[in-house]
């Protein structure tokens, strides 16, 4: 199992980056502040499960690798990042390490409404829709599975150009699809 991830620079220009299992944060656990970076930002997510193996299909026929959907959020080490940056070095380390993907359960999905929010101690600060994403669902993964072989399982993090920066410990965040809250933990 592999997290397919999209990565949006200021321009709305989409990048893929793979992720391993490792960086999956289920069942509602709190995110640990790491030991290895001084600032965490987080980007809320659409999460998207693969139901289908397949490879190189259009965007026409995307919609028929997933059925199911749930939210997410991708946690950035913020400090180690813009150290890599600064040296000229790779840095999706900042961004995969252990429990960096936190993944709501999954809900049955055959396409429509997708609203979803994320709350930092009990504010709003992102509210999103399927549509509003640069890259729609189906055109992002079908631009994986020309790179990835798509297996049962999988999951694409569709991305988003919002960022929330400055998580401290004890934060509380949220974050809910279609009016249902499915994420409710901590940092700590």
């Amino acid at each position: 199992m592999k997290l397919l991830c999209a990565e949006y620079n200021s321009s709305e220009e989409m990048a893929l980056s793979v992720v391993g299992y490792n960086a999956l944060l289920r069942n509602i656990n709190d995110f640990y502040f790491p030991a290895f970076t001084q600032e965490v930002s987080c980007v809320p997510q659409l999460v998207l499960k693969a139901c289908k193996l397949g490879k190189g299909f259009t965007g026409r026929f995307a919609s028929r690798y997933y059925n199911e959907i749930g939210v997410g959020i991708r946690f950035y080490a913020d400090t180690l990042e813009q150290t890599l940056k600064t040296r000229g070095l790779p840095c999706g380390v900042a961004s995969s390490f252990d429990e960096s993907a936190a993944l709501s359960v999954m809900e049955s999905y055959t396409g429509g409404n997708a609203d979803y929010y994320l709350k930092v101690n009990r504010n709003i600060v992102f509210e999103g829709n399927a549509c509003d994403l640069p890259v729609n669902m189906e055109q992002f993964v079908s631009q994986a599975s020309g790179y990835y072989m798509i297996k049962i399982g999988d999951f694409f993090y569709c991305g988003n150009p919002f960022r929330y920066k400055g998580l401290k410990i004890g934060d509380r965040l949220q974050m809910g699809l279609n009016g249902k809250c499915l994420l409710d933990f901590y940092v700590r």
